[in-house]
């Protein structure tokens, strides 16, 4: 058998925006993030419609747009009866095969490590160990099995610091105190170090052609200290707690860059290194649009009795409760159920759900919707409260577009709407928030990278070619992207021509036959609430 070393290294940094790292770099926080674009190529990467984690990192991993790779959100919902249910997105929503698969189809080895929407993990050469597990469930979503016993065995698997304390991560939903910000920080630090951990001690054991770890702490900072180390706002915040969140905040940025210089050296010479985020990142508007309260204020939408008003500032519920429990169903033809989706739901009338618009109105009724949502004004600012609003044909086209959210929100401040109760649309935030946006970013070097090279704009389905590309696969003529060859050098183009293939990724199953428990879904369940997103 031929010895395996690794070709292509593709690190995800959840996030990753230039508006922080640029300044990181330049200030000799990340030195070795440096060192790679300044040998290599990057350019800003464009993420999905709207710049969400699960449907973002899935078009990465299969160069299809969620309206054909059918993941929308960090849920899925049914609204095939009167009152909707949603239940957690897995690996079995994806329609369509991953690089992951592809490649080990081709032969290659693979390691993939801490993705979403890859649990149940579906089988392939090599190791997979899934991203939104929850610790107690972490050692048996592994796969292969026996590479659980060999992680344990090198003391590297405490799957305790991979996952999320649910109760903390609780307190942080809408945002912590300065002095609580410390312990938050620290948390993610340890975290990130035990997947480097993983993925160093997997790269020395069983190397992997293409080998591939996601570092999501960079979006889960940036959500609550984006203002201590953004350079236009960190000057702001001066007292001892802010001063000692943001140089943990820095201590953490280090240790990516130091692990992104170490993965790198072991890769070897011979390896193309890319660095790729699902979205970018930017500072949240200082108001929230609470849109189940602006919905009930068009008659669309009724809470149940003695449903409170939020005084706080928040977008969903601190507590282990439902959008779902909160609305009247009868009378309600609107509704939205996550913050994260930035979506609205129109109930449409069928023989399950009687009460819903009828279906010879959907179009009017829904566009409708749409010109209010256009015409919203802030009374506070006088400035309009939503971007844009598509459409679930416009926002997601393909082969799952009817399991869309009917309407997808841009916000003007691209933050995430509430789905609580108000007593005003549109209300004050109450302390400082960052939120996605649609440039991320992407990085490449090596051997037959273009060296020094700024590219024009990508998109995230991209990066499946170009992945595969780097590889010396074929690229499936099913992917949406296109190879990024101006990443790479033109002399090396000329002689490696990318290759469509009618039949690549033919052959890659998307079934799988585990599922999550009960007990595992709801402990996710309390993950996403706790981050806010539900």
């Amino acid at each position: 058998m031929p010895e395996r070393y690794v070709k292509t290294l593709l690190i995800g940094l959840d996030g990753a925006t230039y508006d922080i790292l640029d300044p990181l770099v330049s200030e000799g926080v990340m030195p070795n993030l440096g060192r790679l674009m300044e040998g290599g190529s990057r350019g800003i990467l464009r993420s999905t419609m709207h710049p969400l984690t699960p449907p973002a990192w899935a078009t990465l991993m299969t160069g299809r747009s969620p309206g054909n790779h059918g993941v929308f959100d960090f849920i899925r919902v049914d609204r095939t009866n009167s009152t909707p249910t949603y239940t957690l997105t897995t690996s079995a929503d994806l329609k369509v095969p991953t690089i992951w698969q592809i490649a080990s189809e081709a032969g290659m080895r693979v390691t993939t490590l801490n993705y979403p929407t890859m649990f149940p993990a579906k089988p392939i050469d090599g190791v997979v160990i899934p991203g939104y597990v929850p610790w107690s469930y972490l050692g048996r979503a592994i796969y292969p099995r026996e590479t659980y016993k060999m992680l344990k065995e090198e003391g590297v698997f405490k799957a305790r610091e991979m996952s999320t304390d649910w109760q903390h991560e609780r307190k942080a939903v809408q945002g912590l105190a300065e002095n609580d910000l410390q312990d938050w920080v620290q948390f993610h630090i340890t975290r990130e170090r035990r997947w480097f951990e993983i993925t160093l001690k997997l790269m020395e054991r069983v190397p992997s052609e293409l080998t591939s770890v996601l570092f999501d702490g960079v979006d889960r900072i940036q959500h609550l200290c984006y203002h201590l180390i953004d350079p236009a706002t960190r000057g702001d915040y001066r007292s001892q707690s802010s001063v000692r969140a943001r140089d943990l905040a820095l201590q953490y940025f280090r240790d990516v860059d130091n692990y992104i210089a170490q993965m790198v050296a072991k890769a070897g010479d011979q390896a193309s290194v890319i660095i790729a985020s699902d979205h970018g990142f930017t500072r949240s508007g200082a108001r929230i649009f609470y849109a189940n309260s602006w919905l009930e204020s068009l008659g669309l939408l009724k809470w149940k009795p003695d449903v409170p008003l939020d005084n706080q500032g928040r977008v969903a519920l601190d507590e282990n409760t439902e959008a779902t429990t909160l609305i009247d169903w009868g009378p309600t033809k609107a509704y939205a159920l996550s913050s994260s989706s930035n979506a609205i739901f129109i109930r449409v009338a069928s023989e399950n759900d009687p009460d819903g618009v009828p279906p010879e109105q959907y179009e009017a009724f829904r566009d409708d919707l749409i010109s209010k949502l256009k015409s919203l004004v802030d009374s506070a600012s006088g400035k309009p409260v939503v971007r844009d609003v598509f459409t679930r044909e416009m926002a997601f086209p393909g082969t799952e577009s009817a399991r869309a959210p009917d309407l997808t929100l841009q916000m003007a401040d691209y933050s995430f709407l509430s789905v609580l109760r108000a007593d005003e649309p549109v209300k004050d935030r109450k302390i400082p928030y960052a939120t996605h946006h649609p440039d991320g970013v992407i990085i490449a070097s090596g051997p037959a990278i273009k060296s020094s090279g700024r590219v024009e704009p990508m998109r995230i389905v991209d990066v499946a070619p170009t992945v595969l590309y780097s590889l010396g696969l074929d690229i499936p003529s099913s992917f949406e992207g296109r190879v990024g060859t101006d990443l790479f050098d033109p002399a090396y183009v000329a002689t490696h021509v990318p290759e469509i293939s009618d039949t690549a990724g033919k052959e890659s199953g998307t079934d799988s036959s585990e599922t999550l428990s009960g007990d595992a879904e709801e402990q996710i369940r309390a993950r996403l609430k706790a981050l806010g997103y539900l």
